[in-house]
């Protein structure tokens, strides 16, 4: 089989699963394009490490290209169309990503340095509109391709309901909010220039046009500089955009600590308001802070000195 035939099979069947699967179809096309189309069983051990340790090779990159070819040469050794996986036997040591988690003094000095950021003619994003994409991010937790695609018939404000339709998993899912996001919603339409047509995108360009995600990406970055917030340990990544979800996660776990809720009742609750599959997939967005170790530290003083919460 050739290598380009297995590449196409697998993908289809992963996609006739469900899976929208577009990260791996990416780094298996470039695999293939890194082999040439040989043969599937003649494909080698340093052919595979090359391909690893090319181009692109950060931690999560390097990660993300060998799980997606575990995963591909585990799926036709087991049809039989492989006696052993090419895989290298070393694994490359690489630093487990921990995102970074803003403190809600971080969170100010961001939002007051927005009209600094956005006071360029050349910015497509207005000082109102990154303002409040920037607020609708951290108080709903939503990924930020999911908020760019929002439109304003997606907006209940009435219910206080955000409908997100065709997300990672090709699911919908119905997001609540609160007052305060509600009243700064309210005040960011009223702008003057803006499009309110129902099918228009909730946050636009300065001309009513769709907000991309680069752009985004690259307001952030200037508007962190400006800030002054930076990480000063070893991780590759300075603070993304990204984090605010991550972000929102910690701080809503850290509430519900210091509100003594039911918290492992409330973690299914939190996983489906994130939009993910599993509680493995939440995890992985509760970085423990010091403020939420302080938290969950006083929940278990007061079950380890018999006090009522023993949930």
């Amino acid at each position: 089989m050739k290598l380009s035939q297995a590449v196409d099979l697998y993908v289809q069947r992963k996609r006739d699963a469900g899976l929208r699967f577009d990260g791996p179809v990416n780094r298996l096309r470039s695999f293939l394009r890194h082999c040439g189309d040989t043969d599937l069983r003649r494909i080698t051990t340093q052919q595979v490490t090359a391909f690893l340790d090319g181009s692109g090779s950060m931690p999560s990159g390097w990660n993300g290209k060998l799980g997606t070819l575990r995963a591909f040469f585990d799926y036709w050794a087991a049809r039989g169309r492989l006696k052993t996986s090419p895989l290298p036997s070393a694994r490359k040591v690489t630093q487990c990503f921990v995102p970074y988690i803003y403190t809600r003094s971080d969170l100010r000095l961001l939002l007051d340095a927005v009209p600094h950021c956005q006071r360029r003619a050349a910015c497509v994003m207005s000082e109102g509109t990154f303002r409040t994409l920037l607020l609708f991010l951290y108080a709903t937790g939503m990924r930020l391709g999911e908020a760019l695609q929002l439109r304003l018939v997606d907006v209940d404000l009435m219910l206080g309901i955000v409908t997100i339709r065709g997300t990672k998993f090709y699911k919908s899912r119905l997001v609540p909010f609160g007052p305060d996001v509600e009243r700064h919603v309210r005040l960011y339409l009223h702008q003057p220039r803006r499009r309110n047509q129902p099918h228009r995108p909730l946050f636009q360009t300065k001309n009513g046009n769709p907000i991309s995600a680069l752009v985004a990406w690259t307001s952030f970055a200037r508007l962190r500089g400006i800030a002054g917030i930076e990480r000063h340990d070893d991780s590759y990544f300075q603070p993304r955009l990204h984090d605010l979800r991550h972000t929102f996660a910690v701080h809503r776990l850290t509430e519900w600590y210091r509100q003594n809720a039911d918290v492992q009742r409330l973690l299914p609750a939190l996983s489906t308001y994130l939009g993910h599959v599993s509680l493995s997939s939440t995890q992985r967005y509760l970085t423990i802070t010091p403020e939420l170790l302080e938290q969950a530290n006083l929940r278990f003083e007061r079950y380890a000195c018999g006090g009522a919460d023993e949930r």
